[in-house]
């Protein structure tokens, strides 16, 4: 499917399905002898005050093609050679308004802070309960960190190109937006493990988290 659009409405799609205005130009020249073939085309010929019995002249040619080359226009299709997406910020940053700043994207880890004090005590009181465990070096058990904690600094950046596909799924919030999620290391459910346990953060969180628009992360 293809289609052409305004820009006022870029907002309204996904840019991994918009044409590069570069290559879109190109591409609905095929449509000029029968404009009704590509939806909105129709719509650009009115814009530019032209009729289609007059718009096979190459001067009219030529003036629609400016207008999708300047991206005053825009050809929304399933498969574009070349995604919006991936020049928008260098080349195309014009067209994008709100989605230059907000968009799909993921989590990524970029701080983790320890809670010193707090945790100092909670080991303190930890060591006190394992001086009867005779023969075994403190810190070798998860049970002697229990209850210390931290805080992880997560921040919204835009997807990589292997992870485009997810695009259309995503939530979308402003890229560097910043999300703390306070962790305790505590002992819990671990199907991998003998006996059904093992001593992890909590609540166990990725350091790449993808979050969706149906509420489900991973």
């Amino acid at each position: 499917m293809k289609r052409l659009i305004p820009r006022a409405e870029i907002e309204l799609h996904d840019l991994t399905k918009i044409e590069s205005p570069y290559f879109a130009g190109n591409q609905i020249r095929t449509y000029f002898a029968a404009p009704y073939a590509l939806p909105g085309l129709q719509d650009l010929i009115r814009d530019c005050h032209l009729s289609s019995q007059v718009v096979v002249e190459q001067k009219n040619v030529e003036t629609l093609i400016k207008k999708i080359e300047r991206g005053d226009w825009l050809l929304v299709m399933d498969t574009p050679f070349l995604p919006l997406s991936r020049e928008c910020r260098a080349k195309y940053g014009y067209l994008m308004g709100r989605r230059l700043y907000v968009g799909p994207g993921r989590w990524k880890l970029i701080n983790i802070d320890y809670d010193g004090v707090k945790n100092t005590v909670a080991i303190l009181a930890n060591r006190l309960g394992s001086w009867g465990e005779e023969g075994r070096l403190f810190g070798s058990d998860g049970k002697d960190f229990e209850n210390t904690t931290r805080v992880m600094t997560q921040q919204w950046v835009r997807l990589e190109r292997s992870e485009e596909h997810l695009a259309s799924r995503s939530a979308e919030y402003r890229y560097g937006d910043l999300r703390y999620i306070k962790q305790r290391f505590q002992e819990g459910e671990d199907n991998w493990k003998v006996g059904g346990k093992s001593w992890r953060w909590q609540p166990v969180t990725a350091d790449i988290t993808y979050e969706y628009k149906d509420g489900i992360n991973e």
